[in-house]
């Protein structure tokens, strides 16, 4: 878990210190990927494999014969657009699994924290 990287999507931490911002980020992610859930995110990966396998299949199988594609053009079209967004994809949900947890977490030391 890359923590520079992770908190440009989190603005709501900028004002905290730099090692509070990691704190909670690291707390977040022990809470969002803990066992309990190991279930539900193996459910998850499991249906991004279906996709990415049912888009990558569709692509070589009937879009690429359709269109006239050569067989590298076509696996170049999955390796340059279907698995790079994947990826994105998936990290989109990685950040969408973190919100909920972060967000508790800022107000759980809301309510133990005093304001001044």
């Amino acid at each position: 878990m890359n923590i520079q990287l992770l908190r440009r999507h989190f603005p709501e931490l900028r004002d905290l210190p730099e090692q509070r911002q990691v704190q909670l980020l690291s707390r977040a992610h022990e809470r969002a990927y803990s066992p309990e859930r190991k279930l539900e995110h193996w459910r998850r990966n499991l249906v991004s494999l279906v996709w990415v396998c049912a888009i990558s299949l569709f692509i070589a199988l009937v879009a690429g014969p359709t269109l006239g594609l050569s067989r590298p053009v076509t696996g170049g079209i999955i390796m340059i657009g279907v698995l790079p967004g994947f990826i994105w994809w998936r990290h989109r949900q990685y950040v969408a699994q973190l919100r909920p947890e972060v967000d508790a977490l800022m107000r759980e030391d809301a309510i133990t924290k005093p304001a001044p």
